[in-house]
């Protein structure tokens, strides 16, 4: 292959690139706040796919949370999931869900990492007014 070929292809594929980005960025929330289901607690799912989708979750504390996190990339950043909030690290499946339980006991913005920090996220908690 020519420089010239080799210069086409690179820039198709960065268009493509491009393109397939802006469609991710735009048909994915950047924030989402928890469903309430029928059962009381509150539930959302984030998708890991070079970052968190969505990157913040609102919910309420003294609820017991749901957090259901798809792993659908192989990047190895991506498997260890750490946050202050949560009662502890988990490690996210590739090309799985991992369920994460607990309840924030109080409001406040906490952020939630990768095991390396560069894929970032937060869970907003905001006040609650307790299971209903």
């Amino acid at each position: 292959m020519g420089p010239i070929s080799a210069l086409a292809l690179a820039l198709r594929t960065s268009a493509g690139d491009a393109v397939l980005g802006l469609f991710h960025r735009q048909h994915r929330p950047s924030r989402g706040r928890a469903v309430r289901r029928p059962d009381g607690t509150q539930e959302a799912r984030i998708v890991v796919d070079h970052g968190y989708h969505p990157a913040r979750i609102e919910l309420e504390s003294g609820v017991p949370a749901v957090l259901r996190f798809e792993r659908v990339e192989d990047d190895p950043c991506a498997e260890l999931l750490v946050s202050e909030l949560l009662p502890s690290s988990y490690r996210l499946a590739a090309g799985a869900e991992t369920v994460v339980r607990f309840t924030p006991k109080a409001a406040g913005v906490f952020a939630f990492t990768c095991g390396l920090g560069l894929y970032t996220g937060l869970l907003v908690v905001r006040p609650g007014k307790g299971v209903r």
